[in-house]
């Protein structure tokens, strides 16, 4: 009956949600950020771990298959170890830029304005102006917002879908995904299968596709949200000592 009680209170929650969600029309970008912020700030997550099921394709074939191990801190920071924390492989993500790492060695830093981080995380509980300026440092074009369908979602799309453009479900302001256009084609990534963790929506899966064919597919589990991840965990000089 407890876990009866509680499965409806969630369902309350998210059906609320979806309600205030659908009652405010943004009439563009800026607005959006901050309509997604001041529906799920409140209820959101600063710290995430999981661990993802890579599976990369070829040709429409998979390749290869591995295992990563991930941490999130907000804002924007993130830190990834290859299969698991003895093969001393991986990266982070701090202050926009990637660091890289072998045998638990530095090889390596360069810029990284990460969207997915921004847009996917970042945008529910960091204040909507600094991902605002963020997202114009990344060439989205904020003054453009359309409703659209796409993979059969009704979506809010930001920005130039010739060009660069992201997603946001209209019925819960979820981030769904990005379309990316360059001389190399067309990228899109897409955020799928969310579920409540704590009552906090997680999304379980992303895709990534190279015009239109699927190149990479994350699948995520052994998911938990942290109430304090240390600062160690994202800092370069500690990569090697680093466990969770």
């Amino acid at each position: 009956m407890k876990r009866f009680f509680v499965f409806q209170l969630l369902i309350l929650s998210l059906s609320a949600i979806t309600i205030r969600a659908q009652d405010n029309i943004p009439s563009n970008g800026k607005d959006l950020i901050k309509l997604m912020y001041n529906t799920y700030s409140s209820n959101w997550y600063p710290y995430l771990t999981l661990k993802q099921d890579m599976f990369r394709y070829r040709d429409d074939s998979l390749i290869r298959n591995e295992v990563w191990v991930v941490a999130y801190s907000a804002p924007g920071r993130l830190h990834i170890r290859y299969n698991d924390f003895d093969s001393g492989r991986g990266w982070l993500i701090i202050n926009d830029s990637i660091y890289s790492f072998n045998h638990n060695k530095f090889i390596g830093k360069r810029p990284r304005l990460h969207e997915l981080i921004t847009l996917g995380l970042d945008a529910y509980i960091v204040p909507p102006q600094q991902i605002i300026n963020k997202l114009i440092e990344m060439k989205f074009d904020l003054s453009i917002l359309e409703t659209t369908s796409i993979k059969g979602k009704i979506v809010y799309q930001v920005g130039d879908p010739e060009k660069l453009c992201f997603w946001i479900s209209k019925e819960d302001l979820l981030f769904y995904g990005i379309r990316k256009v360059s001389e190399s084609g067309t990228r899109e990534s897409y955020f799928e299968n969310y579920k409540l963790y704590y009552g906090k929506p997680v999304a379980t899966q992303i895709q990534y596709f190279q015009n239109g064919h699927l190149e990479l597919l994350e699948k995520y589990f052994e998911i938990r949200l942290p109430s304090l991840l240390p600062e160690s965990f994202f800092d370069p000089d500690q990569f090697e000592y680093t466990r969770w």
